[in-house]
């Protein structure tokens, strides 16, 4: 576990050995910066046996489990916005997207490495801000820090890896899906893409949006689904090891684009989506009833990092009883079909869903 030692005494005390009250990266320097960060960390313990320090980490996880690694770059222009992120949200979501993706496995994560790209006009108090909101992450899920690598570039990049470890050996994949299982959802859809729209100034929050509750903390609870979502770590782990999952991911793309990668990883099968049963918030709900936003845009927005899964019928009270014990809603939205395409189910009538899929880096030309 990670030191209750102020972050900020630590980097100054190791920047006045180089220079006194550095205000950029580039005064501070790249080694000092590191020696700063080592002295942050706790001594390597358990499957790590040594972090930072030497030509490579070591870790020795028991043989006993399988081994999982995920890693994920964030882009200044293309995955964030510095004008509205702050280095404190930047450092939490650039860990949180990576545990969502061991959890979707459900594995527990372990060790992570972290890579900077770093532009010379970096502020050293934006850097100390962003290391400490990743650690203090880091530290609730009792992941360590091993490595990572640090360039000066004209653009802010971000790299993360991510080491976790699954249980036996058999982490829950997306490709065992079968005609028949319950699909499920964890939380509430679309939150994070109308947070996502408030940041930007594409959506307004309406004046009579009073009667949700307090004007200022609707509009920051969509914001922070956005900013700092919740990786359902302990969730995805009690659904792996309960054997009631048949195949599961998490939401980055939108519900509708991961669930074609779900039905497509699973051998080219269907679904059926009931609307009815979408588990909107109570503010996500009062955008649709306003006319504001479709209830397809919500389902296509991305960046939920909420649990998709399915698990044949037969296990509906296991599931519930999941739920019970982590304290987060699990709703079943539909069901696996065998027919191949995306169908809502509305009000009787059964209605193709068009393809809405996730953001592609190379036919996107929006940032």
């Amino acid at each position: 576990m990670f030191g209750v030692t102020r972050f900020n005494l630590i980097f100054d005390i190791v920047a006045t050995n180089q220079l006194k009250n550095p205000l950029t990266i580039a005064d501070w320097g790249e080694f000092g910066f590191i020696e700063a960060l080592k002295q942050r960390l706790p001594k390597a313990s358990g499957d790590l046996k040594l972090g930072i320090g030497d030509d490579a980490a070591w870790w020795s996880p028991d043989v006993g489990n399988g081994i999982l690694t995920t890693t994920d770059m964030l882009v200044e222009g293309v995955h964030f916005d510095l004008s509205y992120t702050s280095a404190a949200d930047l450092g939490y979501k650039s860990l949180a997207v990576n545990l969502s993706d061991l959890a979707a496995m459900g594995a527990q994560p372990s060790t992570v490495y972290l890579s900077l790209a770093l532009p010379a006009r970096i502020e050293k108090a934006w850097l100390e801000n962003y290391v400490e909101a990743f650690l203090e992450l880091a530290q609730a899920y009792g992941v360590q820090l091993a490595g990572g690598d640090t360039v000066k570039a004209d653009q802010l990049v971000i790299s993360v890896t991510l080491c976790g470890l699954a249980d036996a050996g058999k982490p829950v994949l997306r490709s065992g899906a079968a005609v028949g299982d319950d699909l499920y959802f964890s939380g509430s859809p679309g939150d994070s893409y109308l947070g996502l729209q408030l940041l930007l100034g594409r959506l307004h929050v309406p004046e009579d949006f009073g009667d949700f509750g307090d004007l200022n903390q609707s509009a920051a609870f969509l914001q922070m689904r956005h900013l700092r979502p919740s990786p359902r770590i302990e969730l995805g782990a009690m659904l792996a090891a309960s054997g009631a999952v048949t195949a599961m991911l998490d939401v980055s793309d939108g519900v509708i684009a991961d669930l074609g990668h779900l039905l497509t990883a699973s051998g080219g099968l269907g679904a059926e989506i009931e609307a009815c049963r979408l588990p909107f918030s109570v503010a996500g709900r009062y955008f649709i009833d306003a006319d504001l936003v479709d209830y397809v845009t919500l389902l296509s927005g991305g960046e939920d990092y909420e649990l998709l899964f399915t698990a044949s019928p037969e296990q509906r009270l296991e599931i519930e009883t999941i739920a019970a014990e982590t304290a987060v809603d699990l709703t079943r939205i539909g069901r696996i079909t065998a027919p191949a395409g995306i169908f809502m189910l509305v009000d009787g009538s059964r209605k193709p869903v068009g393809e809405r899929g996730g953001y592609d880096h190379f036919q996107d030309q929006s940032s």
